[in-house]
């Protein structure tokens, strides 16, 4: 055993990097995420004027901390935010809720912010609301997710500032024409003739007007409207339902998911049924688990919207109207789409890489008696939990390399919590490496 006893001190040494990679902030979640800059004050030639530090902004969104795309939207608010010296405030409901979304956006009016940045799947609930912040005085700006004139006519687009994000039919459209391309150039001319959208949040306008621009493809090319199939943000719940359709449907020949909360689990499930490769995936947005399977060859391609850039631009913006009165020119601002494939994924990981270490949301973090906690939705215990960490030990000459990862499972969300403690990670790093040597 003392041979590994370099190991181990080792092992101690970078357990503080393992921290990094699967424990995060103990944050109060109630029924609504909340989300302040921790420190937005400085003494660096580049900080921000003091006298920003009275600007309030409430962003509220449908974006439940269930589906991980919303975080790096926050992260670039956040970021935006302590560049700027201001205070933002992030809300949304635990799971996609209109009634809780309309509550949560009367809340914030009723604290009148100096602005109001909102996320718009529900066009009919919410525009009363706008008009009242238009009212009492609050800009309001749109994130994310717009209705197009044409499907609600009345929506109050002048007593909005601007919208930062991609148009969501349009979206559809450009994956519907790449789809199509894409299936004819790989199956000799053939057209997919049987396609399945499995829908995360049924319901939600921005995908009910993705799936519209993915149909209106379809039928301009003779081919039938989508399936679509509502699963859920559960990820186990989700992975199940799919499998099941996958097994009862053999002829599906293209499956569509509208965000990560649907494409992990049909990753999942693709490997489950034994159709991953034979069945290609198409998707909507991306997390780690999305990159994986597009550099794997399992998804094909997805359309990106840059959600750091919407969260980062739309403070931005509601910053220079409230100091300056500045207003952009176009109302649009586009973020997106952009088809990821295997040919750009270099790029988007580029593009992580450098906006890794920017969130304040999710951080590093341990009380003092060392007891660390994990947001988590499912009921996995932290001997479940641990025993999701890797261990790679590689001999170089004069010494070992120890590689540790961890698998964030997707359901992770910050509203419950486990908790283990360092020894527990320490033991269960050591006894993997002693099963190595």
């Amino acid at each position: 055993m003392n041979k590994y006893i370099p190991v181990i001190i080792a092992l101690i040494i970078i357990v503080g990097a393992l921290a990094g990679i699967l424990i995060y902030t103990n944050v109060t979640r109630p029924t609504a995420v909340t989300s302040t800059p921790s420190n937005t004050t400085s003494t660096s030639p580049t900080s921000p004027q003091s006298s920003n530090a009275g600007i309030t902004i409430y962003m509220v969104t449908h974006g439940a901390p269930t589906d991980p795309f919303w975080i790096p939207v926050i992260e670039g608010a956040e970021y935006a935010a302590a560049l700027l010296g201001i205070k933002v405030i992030y809300e949304a409901p635990s799971t996609f809720s209109v009634s809780g979304l309309t509550d949560l956006i009367q809340s914030a009016i009723a604290a009148h912010p100096n602005g109001l940045i909102i996320s718009v799947p529900a066009p009919s609930a919410e525009a009363p609301l706008v008009e009242q912040a238009y009212q009492e005085g609050i800009p309001v700006l749109v994130v994310n997710a717009i209705p197009v004139p044409s499907a609600v006519p009345n929506w109050p687009y002048n007593e909005t500032i601007a919208y930062v994000g991609q148009i969501d039919y349009d979206a559809g459209v450009g994956l519907g024409h790449y789809i199509v391309t894409w299936y004819e150039q790989t199956h000799g001319g053939q057209k997919p003739m049987n396609i399945v959208i499995f829908n995360h949040e049924p319901g939600q306008f921005s995908l009910t007007e993705r799936i519209a621009g993915i149909d209106s493809v379809l039928q301009a090319n003779g081919i039938p409207n989508a399936t679509v199939v509502p699963t859920s943000l559960n990820y186990a719940q989700s992975e199940s339902i799919m499998a099941s359709y996958l097994q009862d449907h053999p002829n599906t020949q293209v499956i569509i998911t509208l965000g990560p909360a649907g494409t992990d689990p049909a990753v999942a499930a693709l490997n489950q049924t034994g159709l991953a490769h034979k069945v290609p995936l198409f998707s909507f947005d991306y997390d780690n688990i999305t990159l994986t399977a597009i550099r794997q060859g399992v998804d094909i391609a997805t359309v990106d919207q840059q959600p750091m850039e919407q969260g980062f631009l739309s403070v931005v913006v509601m910053f220079m109207y409230i100091k300056l009165g500045i207003a952009p020119a176009e109302y649009n601002i586009s973020t997106g789409p952009f088809i990821v494939t295997n040919s750009t994924l270099g790029l988007v990981i580029k593009q992580n890489a450098l906006t890794s270490e920017l969130s304040s949301y999710l951080k590093v973090g341990g009380d003092p008696n060392g007891i660390y906690r994990v947001p988590m939705t499912t009921n996995l215990t932290a001997a479940e939990l641990l025993s999701m960490i890797s261990v790679k030990v590689i001999h170089h000459k004069g010494y070992y390399e120890i590689i540790i990862d961890g698998e964030r499972d997707r359901s992770l969300s910050p509203l419950l919590y486990i908790q283990f403690t360092l020894s527990q990670l320490i033991q269960t790093i050591t006894d993997r490496i002693t099963k190595i040597f």
